[in-house]
């Protein structure tokens, strides 16, 4: 029922909400231009809708999660590059982007008794978490949203990472003081550094993984290690970072609907409402 419930909403919304689907619709139009025909570009729409609709079921499934669920819903690729990083008592850094739901994907992992810290750009919450609604643990998340504190959640993700365990970060975040500017899609935009510095001083792994939802399933995604044991030094944080983002551009191309929907704060939210800014003429999704 929790899988169902999004395809439900994806149908009313497509048609009830034609604001939305007209900005989506422009996001599409602005970023790929024609590499979507006009039936593949209702399909991509449709499926923003449904992954919206799974952030509205997301935190009373999220509890449920087991051996069981994972079995039956979560299908892994590459997952031995992950293993293979912490079995060298390395921490890791999984560098993902906004694909798919990323907090069914990083519970998915919990659930697999994965020791794992996601990154949040948000608030932290009031709220405590419930046994039937989920709600981010303080122990296992990490708030970057004040500056201010910098200092303390950087320690923090330095402990993390020594001691072995999993760091969840969304590498094409906007959030950052220093950023590589490289091409996607045609178009230079700023990635930032900050946890590719930390994980250096760490001597933590990077492993990139791409995670989806598609119909009621997820997948994940890992890629070979792309820190090259920090050999390059600080050298290497340019490649590392553009070796993501090619990775990032791949999927994209080939499903952009797993991105769209619910991308937030992203580097490519940034640069699309920077051009939009003087006309006035869309608005950041769901912000």
């Amino acid at each position: 029922m929790a899988f169902f419930y999004p395809r439900v909403y994806a149908f009313f919304c497509y048609y009830r909400k034609k604001r939305r689907r007209k900005e989506i619709e422009g996001k599409f139009t602005f970023f790929l231009q024609e590499r979507l025909g006009p039936k593949k570009r209702e399909k991509a729409v449709r499926h923003i809708f449904e992954l919206r609709g799974s952030r509205k079921v997301m935190n009373y499934l999220i509890p449920l999660m087991d051996e069981q669920f994972v079995k039956r819903y979560v299908t892994t690729e590459g997952l031995h590059y992950l293993d293979e990083g912490l079995k060298r008592g390395r921490g890791v850094v999984l560098m993902t982007s906004h694909f798919g739901n990323g907090p069914l994907a990083y519970s998915a992992l919990r659930a697999m008794n994965y020791d794992l810290v996601f990154i949040k750009g948000g608030m932290e919450r009031a709220e405590k978490r419930g046994r039937f609604r989920y709600v981010d643990a303080l122990e296992n998340t990490i708030f970057i949203h004040d500056p201010s504190l910098s200092e303390v959640y950087q320690e923090r993700i330095l402990q993390t990472l020594r001691s072995g365990k999993i760091i969840h970060y969304y590498g094409d975040t906007r959030e950052g003081r220093v950023k590589e500017n490289l091409p996607l899609l045609g178009r230079t935009m700023g990635f930032p550094t900050g946890v590719v510095r930390l994980a250096h001083e760490a001597n933590a792994a990077i492993v990139p993984m791409i995670h989806l939802y598609q119909g009621g399933r997820i997948t994940l995604i890992f890629k070979e290690p792309i820190d090259h044991d920090w050999k390059e030094g600080t050298d290497g944080y340019r490649r590392i970072v553009s070796e993501f983002v090619k990775l990032m551009e791949t999927y994209l191309l080939a499903l952009p609907e797993q991105y769209w929907g619910i991308y937030g704060p992203t580097v490519m939210s940034e640069y699309y409402r920077s051009l939009q800014k003087d006309s006035g003429s869309l608005k950041e999704d769901g912000r």
